[in-house]
């Protein structure tokens, strides 16, 4: 991972902006100046702490951008307000909005992804690990703010008397943080490490158990009340219920049946009834066309009786004298012949017989429909009746029924009362044997205690590491120098870092950073790949103007080895590396390979002020 830049943006001021490459970075120069407020943003934009100095320097300014370039090639930018919160992610180096930018969290939730912490880390190869963090190994996730202390180190630290492995300070956090070191030296994290209770623990937690037990029996003895029921007389009337309740439930199975058959009895007489109904509607309106029918049958046999009387009479009189002119027979002129009266006269009686035939059937048919109408009147008649007999047997049974299955949900309800009470005793048993038992539980001490830190054999080769660090910056007496487990620190010759001046535990701490960054290339372990020294070479301050005082013994011996020439050209020929080096004095003139310098004068008009430009504060009166 290699820092682009830093870059404070707000309304109306101009962008204050730090560039970095790649290799040795080196920024100097005067007190003051954002040296180390330089290191703390870097902090604070990595997530590492979650405010940032409010300085005078930074209150014009509202947001802070960070550009890197993560170990895949991508280039980002990670946007913060300086107030603090929660981070913005934009592809690409910019320092205002660019395309639309993905939330991040500023938290370190392992359930999260969407989080500064995992996006870094799973960028380094270290998304999803765990570390002990103490003897029962219970687990804390890696975060990015557990790893920061290892390639962001401030002044105060570097110089600090505390190991640079128990940076915290703080002893819960020590198993933690001697268990980081090794992870980040074998790549290995304790995912495999089974958490188990400590004895402490144990109590507590048996104790609140203990707690919510008596809770729970003194509710059950609250709803039992004050005097609550012998449990040999529950018993016994509980049985007493269900006998009675089972002679209840005969009972009332004998009613429910004896109404459903009155009811069904009705509902079969009624359906017949229906029927017959229909029926008869059905047979009063075939009678109606019937007797229409009858009285045309009736007219058409009347009209065929006056046309056989024509004919029959004329006929008769075919051999006559007219009565009406005495004309004689041979006299007469008729248009018809007499035969065709004959015809027209026999043709009408035979169609009046056979008018009269259909006529009788239709008469015999009409009789048979009437009476089956008629008969069918009664039989509903007689329908009715026995449905009125059996409303009369529903409503005489329906009381009883009512009354049995009342006394039967009477007697449900106070056995289901009776049996709570019953489960109440059964459920307060339970709980005074849990109850026992947890009390009796004593806590047991673990006796399987996990390693924590790193071994002997890693000790010694991080020391070897060092060594050769030591020996290309020209420290004195490098090759004596060691990495001690007792104190997690490095010794020059026994002597342990913390016992020396601050300008030589300084150079010792920047030493193990550098030594832990180069053994895991050395060994293709992940690793951030870039780190902030704030003040590594302090032995070389002006003893009369720093505000650490005057050099001591071992100081004045190490400024007078070529310690810094050293320091910076081994820095500057490191590949694949970046280092940010943050110092008051200027670097060697001299120096050999690469490096991009930066000056902050404090001094307006005189090149670069500092990080930011000099604030312009009101004269005084």
């Amino acid at each position: 991972m290699i820092i682009r830049h830093l870059a404070f943006t707000g309304p109306n001021i101009e962008e204050a902006r730090l560039d970095l490459g790649t290799g040795l970075n080196i920024v100097y120069g005067a007190s003051n100046t954002g040296k180390s407020f330089t290191a703390k943003a870097l902090n604070f934009m990595l997530a590492g702490i979650s405010k940032l100095p409010q300085t005078d320097e930074v209150k014009p300014f509202t947001a802070a951008w960070l550009g890197l370039t993560l170990p895949d090639g991508r280039d980002v930018t990670l946007y913060r307000a300086t107030q603090g919160g929660d981070f913005r992610l934009f592809e690409g180096l910019v320092s205002a909005e660019a395309g639309t930018p993905i939330a991040l969290l500023g938290s370190a939730e392992a359930d999260k992804q969407d989080t500064v912490s995992h996006v870094l880390l799973d960028s380094i190869g270290w998304s999803g690990k765990v570390i002990v963090k103490n003897v029962n190994a219970e687990k804390d996730n890696l975060a990015i703010r557990h790893v920061l202390p290892y390639v962001i180190v401030s002044e105060t630290d570097i110089m600090s008397e505390a190991n640079p492995v128990h940076h915290s300070g703080q002893y819960t956090n020590r198993t933690l943080e001697s268990n980081l070191l090794r992870f980040i030296l074998t790549g290995h994290d304790d995912a495999a490490a089974v958490t188990v209770v400590g004895r402490k623990e144990q109590r507590v937690a048996n104790a609140a158990k203990l707690e919510i037990v008596d809770e729970w029996i003194a509710q059950i003895d609250d709803e039992l009340g004050e005097t609550p029921p012998d449990r040999k007389e529950l018993s016994e009337q509980i049985d007493r219920l269900a006998a009675t309740l089972a002679g209840l439930q005969d009972h009332l199975r004998a009613a429910q049946e004896r109404l459903d058959q009155l009811v069904a009895r009705r509902r079969s007489l009624l359906d017949q009834r229906r029927e017959i109904d229909d029926r008869v509607t059905e047979l009063a309106l075939t009678l109606d066309r019937f007797t229409l029918l009858d009285q045309t049958y009736t007219n058409d046999r009347d009209r065929l009786q006056s046309l056989e009387e024509s004919g029959f009479l004329l006929l008769a009189r075919a051999d006559r004298d007219c009565p009406v002119c005495g004309a004689p027979p041979d006299a007469q002129r008729h248009r018809h012949a007499p035969d065709e009266f004959g015809l027209a006269y026999r043709a009408a009686a035979a169609e009046a017989r056979k008018i009269e035939m259909e006529q009788r059937d239709l008469r015999r048919t009409m009789t048979s429909l009437d009476a089956e109408g008629s008969g069918l009147r009664t039989t509903a008649t007689r329908l009715w009746d026995e449905v009125q007999d059996i409303e009369k047997q529903i409503e005489e049974a329906r009381p009883a029924e009512t009354s049995v299955r009342s006394d039967f949900s009477a007697m449900l309800e106070k056995q289901s009362e009776l049996q709570h009470v019953e489960d109440l005793f059964r459920r307060r048993d339970r709980l005074v044997v849990r109850r026992s038992q947890i009390d009796s539980t004593k806590p047991t001490k673990n006796e399987a205690k996990l390693s924590v830190g790193i071994d002997g054999t890693t000790a010694y080769a991080l020391g070897r590491k060092v060594v050769e660090v030591l020996e290309a910056w020209n420290f004195p007496a490098a090759k004596e120098a060691q990495f001690d487990l007792e104190t997690n620190d490095i010794t020059i010759g026994g002597k342990a870092r913390a016992d020396n001046g601050k300008g030589v535990r300084a150079i010792l701490h920047a030493a193990f950073n550098v030594a832990l960054l180069l053994y895991c290339r050395e060994q293709k372990l992940p690793h951030p790949g870039f780190i902030v020294l704030d003040t590594p070479l302090l032995t070389y301050r002006e003893p009369l103007t720093s505000r650490h005082g005057e050099l001591s013994e071992d100081e004045s011996r190490m400024k007078e080895a070529p310690v810094a020439v050293g320091f910076y050209e081994h820095l500057a020929g490191l590949e694949d590396t970046q280092v940010i080096v943050l110092e008051n004095a200027d670097p060697p003139a001299d120096l050999k390979g690469e490096a991009k310098v930066q000056v902050f004068t404090g001094r307006p008009g005189d090149n670069r002020y500092g990080l930011f430009a000099p604030v312009q504060r009101p004269a005084q009166s």
